[in-house]
């Protein structure tokens, strides 16, 4: 098997297509099945954090690469320079059957230390300096999944059937889906500076909470820092953030004085389904909407401070009757069938006095607008009353 692997080796060499090469599907080709065990050997006896493959563990099958220097396509596969140890490409993404969502903790508990998600900061430690955040290793996962009964079972003698519960790496090559990288180009930006302001990690990445695979998450939007930023003259400047040389007017993206095209003027009515969508970001704008809200109260929370712009000083007395009766499933949204009753039961002003109204003074407006009586009355029932009664001779 291992002349055969040497074999295949030799045509990977000869090839051209160094950034395409997938390094675990090749394997697999090669052995017929992946033995993660292989490559990657744990850190130290008895745990279960496993080591990045080293040389020593790649000699095993590829030692003649090793001692030809005039291999470069070999070297490129760990390497972005000459061979040595301080040049190694990052690591490769590879986990991505992992759910943000069901890993989260239910009650939303925080940790009293830091003010921050204990799920978040159990998982997720940071640099010394507090600028990045580490992706969680082995040893943060075996505090769950090192217990009996729990799977994938994570121990120091781990199979590739337990591998593959996390690890998909064939899939990932194939569909080059890798997971965010977790930082963007150009930018800085420190993860301790913000911590100062107590903002809980979920006010940023708040799509992390129904995530349900790596391969959907995305880093926070420019909108999103505007939420906080729109008032600091810091977002004014372009090298508080920008590394390279911005220069110029920031653009609408900067500032939430700026309504998105989105916001037309039927926008206002037809924005339920935007609005109420898990990764919608009307908290950028809107103050009174909280970020880290369920997707399903954030309309509650916006409109019970906030009227639509059809609710005028008109509306409640002479508007609102006839476009109730045009659409009531659009009143539904905030109001209950009781707050109608509620109100049409109390006698409206226009009927006051009531002794003069029925005498004749609801013959005006009776006759502007006759469909507003019969949103409480019926000719049955109150006009007929008076206007079927016989002549009274003199």
């Amino acid at each position: 098997m291992t002349k055969r692997l040497v074999l295949l080796a030799s045509l990977l060499i000869s090839t051209t297509r160094a950034q395409t090469f997938s390094i675990h599907s090749f394997h697999n080709q090669a052995l017929k099945s992946l033995v993660c065990s292989l490559c990657h050997v744990p850190a130290a006896r008895g745990s279960v954090e496993l080591k990045r493959p080293g040389h020593a563990e790649c000699q095993v099958c590829h030692q003649n690469d090793f001692e030809k220097e005039s291999r470069p396509l070999f070297c490129a596969q760990c390497h972005s320079g000459p061979r040595n140890k301080t040049d190694l490409l990052p690591t490769r993404g590879i986990l991505t059957d992992f759910s943000h969502a069901r890993h989260k903790d239910a009650k939303a508990r925080t940790d009293a230390a830091t003010g921050f998600r204990s799920d978040c900061s159990f998982c997720h430690k940071f640099e010394p300096g507090g600028v990045q955040a580490k992706f969680p290793g082995h040893v943060e996962c075996a505090s769950c999944h090192s217990k009996p009964g729990v799977t994938p079972h994570l121990s120091s003698s781990i199979t590739e059937t337990q591998c593959s519960g996390c690890h998909a790496p064939e899939q990932a090559e194939r569909t080059h889906r890798q997971p965010v990288s977790g930082k963007y180009a150009n930018i800085k930006f420190s993860h301790s500076a913000h911590f100062k302001l107590k903002r809980d990690c979920a006010t940023c990445h708040s799509a992390i909470l129904t995530s349900a695979s790596l391969t959907d998450l995305s880093l926070p939007p420019m909108l999103d820092c505007v939420a906080c930023h729109n008032t600091s003259r810091k977002i004014a400047d372009c090298h508080t953030c920008h590394l390279d040389a911005v220069t110029g007017p920031a653009p609408p993206s900067h500032n939430a004085a700026v309504k998105p095209p989105s916001h037309t003027e039927s926008f206002r009515i037809h924005h339920h389904d935007e609005a109420s969508a898990p990764n919608a970001k009307c908290f950028a704008c809107h103050q009174n909407v909280s970020p880290s809200l369920a997707a399903r109260n954030q309309c509650v929370e916006c409109h019970q401070v906030m009227k639509p712009a059809s609710h005028t000083a008109r509306w409640k007395d002479d508007i609102h009757g006839q476009f109730a009766a045009l659409d009531r499933t659009t009143c539904a949204t905030c109001h209950t069938a009781d707050y109608c009753s509620r109100c049409h039961n109390e006698l409206p002003r226009s009927h006051q006095p009531l002794p003069l109204f029925k005498a004749g003074a609801h013959a005006q407006l009776a006759m502007l607008n006759q469909r507003a009586c019969m949103t409480c009355h019926t000719f049955q029932n109150t006009c007929s009353n008076c206007h079927l009664r016989p002549l009274v001779p003199k």
